[in-house]
């Protein structure tokens, strides 16, 4: 008996591939856009906060951390498509209690401190994005992309002890490496814990120097850099532990470099020069440069182990 063949379209066809794929798209954009307008209160405010740079420094990264994560996801897009293995149920729920987090922080029940419920409405908010992309994608996929939904916590604005903590550190940081590059270039110092008495000049490293909103982009900077050009764990690992220190010595950099120009130029460098107003940016830019050299050394070490086996 003679057989019929039938056609059979396979599964991974392209145009249904990209139906399915442009179908999840439009999901996780839906569940975006939808807890973004559920939570636009806080997401105004961090907004509103990050664009107002003069009166909160310290939020003037959060602006760009959605496009800096959507063009990470991006680049992943073909890996997250290759692990597709939705979990509604898992991420309905993470939606539905994060949303309930989300609304809780605007209520009296979480607290009286605003900027503790603003932080837990900001952390709710980025669950909700977490679920909707389990939802869409699954955990499995999740796994591939962790590193930029891990990189949304940036947009959560410490509580206020938190940032006093991180701001005294990086002021105390700031004056010890000022302390040691004044010895390294000879400079007549004599210190009293944030004081430095100079030739005619005497400096305090108030929380004001601390330098907080270039050290936070130097941090965003290099774990995206990170990120992007390293491979390892190890290499990854060791350019992490350095982006700290590095902001610490750039900062104290613009410290000795003011202080020097007001001792032997001019007083007004350390006060209100436009020197003294710019002069974070050049810093900044040479330790980006800096950490440009730093992760391609750690790549040349990663090639060399990657030849050797």
């Amino acid at each position: 008996m003679a057989m019929r063949e039938v056609a059979v379209e396979p599964t991974w066809a392209p145009g249904r591939l990209f139906l399915t794929a442009t179908r999840r798209h439009v999901a996780f954009a839906v569940i975006v856009a939808l807890s973004a307008l559920w939570a636009a209160r806080p997401l105004f405010t961090v907004i509103g906060r990050s664009l107002n740079r003069a009166e909160y420094e310290h939020y003037s990264h959060i602006v760009l951390l959605p496009c800096i994560v959507a063009y990470l996801l991006w680049l992943n897009r073909h890996s997250i498509l290759q692990r597709v293995q939705p979990g509604l149920a898992t991420g309905a729920v993470l939606v539905a209690l994060s949303g309930a987090v989300v609304w809780l922080a605007d209520t009296a029940v979480i607290g009286d401190e605003p900027e503790t419920r603003l932080a837990i409405a900001m952390g709710g908010v980025i669950v909700m994005w977490l679920g909707g992309f389990i939802a869409c994608y699954g955990v499995a996929a999740l796994r591939t992309v962790i590193f930029p939904f891990a990189f949304l916590l940036f947009m959560i604005p410490l509580p206020p002890k938190a940032l006093h903590a991180v701001i005294v550190f990086l002021q105390r940081g700031s004056a010890e490496a000022s302390a040691v590059i004044f010895g390294l270039i000879g400079m007549p110092v004599f210190r009293q814990d944030l004081t430095f008495a100079l030739p005619g000049l005497t400096i305090h490293v108030a929380e004001e120097c601390s330098g907080i909103r270039s050290s936070l982009a130097l941090l965003i900077s290099g774990l995206v850099m990170t990120y992007l050009f390293l491979r390892t764990t190890a290499a990854r690992a060791t350019l992490g532990v350095l982006i700290v220190p590095l902001a610490i010595v750039k900062n104290g950099v613009r410290i000795v470099v003011l202080s020097w120009l007001a001792v032997y130029v001019d007083p007004s460098f350390i006060t209100e020069s436009f020197v003294h107003r710019t002069g974070g940016i050049p810093t900044f830019l040479v330790s980006l440069a800096v950490l440009g050299m730093l992760i391609w050394v750690l790549r040349k070490s990663e090639q060399a182990v990657t030849a050797q086996r």
